[in-house]
């Protein structure tokens, strides 16, 4: 006996009295629990994996035209992706499942590793894949909170015009919790 799929063709053997088998001393020998050898004795055969398709395979010409060099929209996390897909051409499954078939199609996944600089509104933008450590400090309700101001983004309409905004950015430190608060001027 060589694997677990050899054990049901001794079964017919056994039950003619022909012969006797120490279960727990094949199972010893497979490295596997002697109920397994038990249940492949009676006949057990592991399911065949079935070849699927993904329903966003339905999307992959859309999403190859999104992520291309020659597209003016920017996406900078799959969960931005997703969620425009979402939103804007039905697509119907978790996110979870999408950022794992993002990853299956490494044309796609190359995309958000880092491996290549991104621009937006002209500004480089390195994306690294290596994290580096941050250090964290704690403080009271009420005592911090970090505050940015960008400026003179360009931003692009349906219409295609393009507007300048700015963006009011404010982070409380103890909850996270954040504001937003979209400007066209800089008052």
């Amino acid at each position: 006996v060589d694997s677990l799929t050899d054990l049901n063709k001794l079964m017919p053997l056994m039950k003619e009295g022909v012969l006797k088998l120490n279960k727990s001393k094949i199972a010893r020998e497979l490295d596997v629990d002697r109920r397994t050898v038990d249940k492949y004795l009676n006949g057990f055969h592991k399911a065949k994996h079935r070849s699927r398709t993904s329903p966003i395979d339905a999307y992959y010409d859309l999403i190859e035209d999104l992520l291309s060099k020659s597209s003016e929209q920017v996406f900078f996390y799959k969960k931005v992706l997703w969620q425009y897909l979402k939103d804007n051409h039905g697509l119907e499954c978790a996110e979870s499942t999408f950022r794992a078939w993002i990853l299956r199609h490494s044309e796609f996944a190359s995309y958000f590793d880092g491996s290549r600089n991104r621009t937006v509104n002209s500004e480089t933008r390195g994306v690294s894949s290596h994290r580096s450590r941050v250090l964290h400090l704690e403080s009271e309700p009420g005592e911090e909170a970090q505050l940015d101001w960008k400026e003179d983004m360009n931003f692009k309409l349906k219409n295609g015009e393009t507007i300048h905004i700015n963006v009011f950015s404010l982070v409380y430190s103890y909850s996270r919790f954040k504001v937003f608060y979209l400007s066209l001027s800089r008052k």
